[in-house]
Order: C-alpha cells, then sequence, then structure tokens
C-alpha cells in the first residue's frame, strides 16, 4: 500500500531511550495530553534476561491531533477518480475519511507521556518530531508476575483528574524459547493488490480491508501451537489502527507490529519509496537476535521483496529460521529463475511457494 503514497501527499501537501522510574507516593506528575490530541500505544513483545531474571520491556506510541480536512479529502477524491478512475462512493466515504486523517495527522513533538506499569509510575522521553515516544523498561519477573494477563503485561497512560479517556497498550511477555512467526501484512494476510496501482489505491483507502483466503486458518494452527506472531510491514505507523483493528476483528492472533515511520512533510517521506530490502531486514534480524533460543517462521508474498529478504535470512540464521513460506500474488511458479536464484543452495525444503495456505506440505 505504500507505492503510492508519496504521490497522493504531494497532492494533500500543496534509538530508545530508559524512562525515569518515579514513586506512585506523592505522584504530582501526569502526561502532557490536551483535549484535542490522541495516543495511541503500539503492541510490543519484551524479552527475558535469563542471567538476571529481568525482563526488557519496549514501550512505543505516538501523540497526535486528528485532523478532518475536507479540502484535502476532495483534493484526494479528485485525484483518485481524474487519475485512476476510482469513484467514492456512499459507502467508502467513511473509510476515505478514517484513512486520510491519520495519515494527515499533525505530529506533537516534545510531549511528555506518564505511564503506570505493574504498579510502577514511568515518566518516558519526549516525543520526537513524528510525534513518536519509545523506552525500553527493565523489570524484575518476580515483581511483574502478579499484573500479567494471558502472557501480556498491560500499561496505561497516566493522565489528570479530568481526563475521561483512557490511553491503554500492552507488552507481550515472549518466553526464550519457543515458536515465533514474522509475517508481513500486505497481500500476505489482507488483500492490498500491490502489483496493481489502481487497485491499491482502492483497498488502501475505499474498501473494508479484507483478509487473504486461508491465512486466518493457518496462523490460527501455529497459535494453538503457542506461536508468537511478528507483524513487519511497509504500510506506515499512521495506519496502525485500522490495520490492527482489521486484524483483531478478522480473529488472527494478538500480534506485535514494526510499521514504517514515515512525516509527510520532510524528508522522512522518502522511505516509502524504500524496497523492502532495504528496511525489513534490520527489524527481522532485531528480533530474531532478541529471542536466539526461539525458531522463526516467516510469511510474505511474491509481490515486492519478501523472497529475497527471508532468502538472505535463511542464510544468515540457519539455526533459528526454520522455514520461509511466500503466498503466490504474481502467478509465479517455484521454478522461476528469480526463485531458483534467490533460493540458490537453500534446502528446497526450507522454503515454499504456496497458492493455498491449506495445502498440507505447508
Amino acid at each position: 500500500m505504500h507505492r503510492l503514497l508519496p504521490i497522493l501527499a504531494l497532492l494533500l501537501l500543496v534509538g530508545c531511550d530508559i524512562a525515569t522510574d518515579m514513586p506512585p507516593d506523592g505522584l504530582t506528575l501526569s502526561s502532557d495530553i490536551r483535549n484535542d490530541e490522541h495516543v495511541v500505544f503500539f503492541r510490543t513483545a519484551g524479552w527475558l534476561d535469563e542471567t538476571s531474571q529481568e525482563w526488557h520491556l519496549p514501550v512505543h506510541g505516538w501523540i497526535y491531533e486528528p485532523q478532518d480536512s475536507s479540502a484535502r479529502k476532495a483534493l484526494l477524491e479528485t485525484a483518485l477518480e481524474e487519475h485512476f478512475d476510482l469513484q467514492v462512493s456512499d459507502e467508502a466515504e467513511g473509510n476515505l475519511s478514517r484513512r486520510l486523517n491519520l495519515l494527515i495527522a499533525d505530529n506533537e513533538r516534545g510531549k511528555k507521556i506518564v505511564i503506570e506499569m505493574a504498579g510502577r509510575v514511568f515518566e518516558l522521553p519526549p516525543s520526537a518530531e513524528n510525534g513518536h515516544f519509545e523506552a525500553i523498561l527493565r523489570l524484575p519477573a518476580s515483581e511483574i508476575a502478579d499484573f500479567t494477563e494471558e502472557g501480556r503485561l498491560p500499561y496505561s497512560a497516566v493522565t489528570n483528574d479530568s481526563e475521561e479517556r483512557r490511553f491503554e497498550g500492552e507488552v507481550k511477555l515472549v518466553a526464550p524459547a519457543g515458536l515465533s512467526v514474522v509475517s508481513d501484512i500486505d497481500d500476505t494476510v489482507k488483500i492490498s493488490n500491490v502489483t496493481d496501482h489502481k487497485r491499491l489505491l482502492e483497498s488502501t483507502f475505499l474498501l473494508d480491508f479484507a483478509a487473504a483466503p486461508g491465512m486466518l486458518e493457518r496462523y490460527t494452527e501455529w497459535a494453538a501451537q503457542g506461536a508468537s506472531f511478528h507483524f513487519v510491514s511497509s504500510s506506515p505507523w499512521q495506519l496502525y489502527s485500522p490495520l490492527r483493528g482489521f486484524l483483531d476483528d478478522s480473529g488472527f492472533p494478538w500480534a506485535t507490529f514494526n510499521l514504517k515511520a514515515v512525516r509527510f512533510r520532510d524528508e522522512t517521506l522518502l522511505d516509502l519509496f524504500k524496497k523492502g530490502t532495504e528496511t525489513k531486514p534490520l527489524i527481522i534480524k532485531g528480533i530474531l537476535d532478541r529471542y536466539p533460543g526461539r525458531t522463526f517462521i516467516l510469511v510474505g508474498d511474491s509481490g515486492e521483496q519478501d523472497p529475497e529478504v527471508y532468502a538472505a535470512l535463511l542464510r544468515e540464521y540457519p539455526n533459528q529460521v526454520l522455514q520461509a513460506y511466500i503466498r503466490n500474488v504474481t502467478l509465479a511458479t517455484a521454478d522461476d529463475e528469480r526463485f531458483t536464484a534467490v533460493f540458490d543452495g537453500i534446502e528446497p525444503n526450507r522454503w515454499h511457494l504456496f497458492d493455498d495456505p491449506a495445502d498440507p506440505q505447508h
């Protein structure tokens, strides 16, 4: 979905720190959130230092001021109609407004967010230019045991007494050993039609998101085996909430998210042009390195660079990465030159190009 966003943006626009731990007794500080601002906490995964029995707990969120620009919406509607022959129906108006308003939201810089986690209060580092704030908290395993729910540690923003809204997040406590699934989103679990510009725009802005056939059942099977899930996608962070809502409503297992950080008003806009081979390896390697005792399945599609990214990881992490699965969205065959070259030297049973995820060999 990311390929054409820079073009549309032109039309529309005419490192982690350690948080400060504060005792809850006598606490006077609260989050700096105005009535016209909103906070979303992204789903993350923690990892255990087995020597110290201390959990490393990433907190990552975004503070922004929602926008509702009828002028930009009208401009986008005109662009979709004139350049791509896409008509905005009455049914699609809601989707277009919600998704566009997130993309043009005003990021809030220098904001202080205070959270309560496991009975303790932490002041996070100020939000950056893109409105994001991040920290890695460290808490003893014994201290958080009574606060976990279904293997996840909840937390919430500390707000002033007049604030009626609640801003909540969760960190999944991923054990040092077990099975993990790293998955793409677009055209892997969600139909996006990345290789067709018109249909890509239609699915991104107008249509209700739709699940790729059979993928829910496959992911549910892996979840039943105790797998943890991590979505790594080139979609921008601004679309996190609708993507997460779609995946939750569709019944996909709880998962962490790693999306692309982009501001639509500076040079980071160009990051949307970067290929998956430039952005995904570093993120996935970070996940692999945090869990050296876990084994991994990588799932992507043939529409972009997932085969190239996953083949490199199969070679670099032969003891951790068990399998790579590639959903066939390009009418390819496993003996096409692209795949024979990309997976050259890798055991044939460690990668699979599939049309039907229900196929027993997958």
